[in-house]
């Protein structure tokens, strides 16, 4: 994932620039400023930049004071400068800047996109994959697949966390992943702007705190809140078109945490618990208890291998009210106990 700055005063610029570099780089999050003094609070919140376009003709502090600062905070970003201007005084100071290339406007697009590509050196293997997490994240959000969207999500973190122990820091993954649900949901309107805040803070969390096992529990608590703001959204949109098993895995995904039952279930479903027993098994080919305590040992499983949640913290976290009663269906469903399980899958938690 690349993070693009623009500074650019000149709304028509702007706009072409962004979706210029939208099409060259799909892996990309791009922040605009309109002032120098925007270019310069985005250069102090942002951890990570890797190319800014600026131009020189910007409202104080101009284009050159934005390279400036920018420079004194983080030499590693690529800086394309655009102007209208030609003077050679500019060019020469540009170039005393170390600034990575020098446009002039009007830009030609094949220009734009082969500098673009030149100076970030655009991996096409890693934009790929960005298009088809793009695909996936909008697929499961539009249909609604609440389980599905939680076991891709967790995937990733857990996938990152097993990278984390190794020594390997993979949290870009996850935030990469963040970033990309909080710009599928810019295209669904405002209804989302306070869920695109609490994806905010969450990447602002990992980026300063990584993966740690201090740290699990609050990622994870933190995505299941996420979840929840998109799919109570998604479900007003399609709730009309999906039958009552899906709308009860819906409604468990929705309240994983707490204790479910079969009659409150059924309730939220709109069917009877004894009808939905029954279809249930036969849809999915496993009983609704079952499935229940699948989904909720998928997670603890996750949190006694990446948290240091203790045993008794977990059972009740996931609304085991009897950590031996917990222990004792883990044991079942497992063939180990949970500090067994831990201590082989995590042995420095314990």
């Amino acid at each position: 994932m690349y993070n693009i700055v623009i500074v650019e005063d000149e709304s028509i610029e702007l706009e072409s620039l962004k979706r210029i570099i939208s099409r060259c780089v799909e892996n990309s999050v791009i922040h605009e400023a309109s002032t120098g003094k925007k270019a310069i609070q985005l250069i102090d919140q942002l951890s990570q930049i890797d190319m800014m376009f600026v131009d020189i003709n910007i409202p104080l502090p101009n284009g050159n004071q934005v390279i400036e600062y920018l420079k004194q905070k983080n030499t590693a970003t690529k800086v394309i400068v655009t102007t209208a201007n030609d003077d050679f005084e500019i060019v020469r100071h540009m170039l005393s800047l170390k600034v990575d290339d020098y446009l002039l406007k009007p830009i030609k697009q094949s220009i734009l996109s082969d500098t673009i590509r030149k100076t970030l050196q655009v991996d096409e293997e890693a934009a790929s994959a960005t298009r088809k997490l793009r695909q996936n994240i909008s697929e499961l959000v539009n249909s609604c697949d609440y389980p599905r969207w939680h076991i891709f999500l967790f995937s990733i973190l857990d996938a990152a966390c097993m990278a984390w122990e190794s020594g390997n820091d993979r949290s870009k993954t996850v935030t990469d992943v963040l970033e990309l649900v909080q710009q599928h949901l810019v295209t669904l309107g405002d209804k989302y702007t306070s869920c695109r805040n609490k994806i905010a803070n969450i990447t602002q969390g990992i980026r300063q705190q990584g993966l740690s096992a201090g740290n699990y529990w609050r990622v994870m608590n933190g995505l299941l809140s996420i979840s929840e703001d998109v799919f109570e959204q998604s479900f007003k949109q399609v709730s009309g078109d999906m039958d009552f098993v899906a709308r009860a895995q819906f409604h468990i995904e929705k309240n994983i945490l707490h204790n479910l039952t079969l009659d409150d279930i059924a309730a939220k479903a709109f069917v009877s618990p004894c009808y939905l027993s029954r279809a249930f098994k036969k849809s999915l080919g496993t009983g609704f208890s079952s499935y229940i305590t699948n989904r909720k040992i998928s997670m603890a499983k996750s949190l006694l291998q990446f948290s240091d949640l203790k045993v008794n913290t977990i059972a009740l976290e996931l609304s085991w009210q009897d950590a031996n009663y917990f222990c004792r269906i883990f044991k079942k469903e497992t063939g180990i106990a949970p500090s067994d399980y831990r201590r082989i899958a995590s042995p420095e938690v314990c």
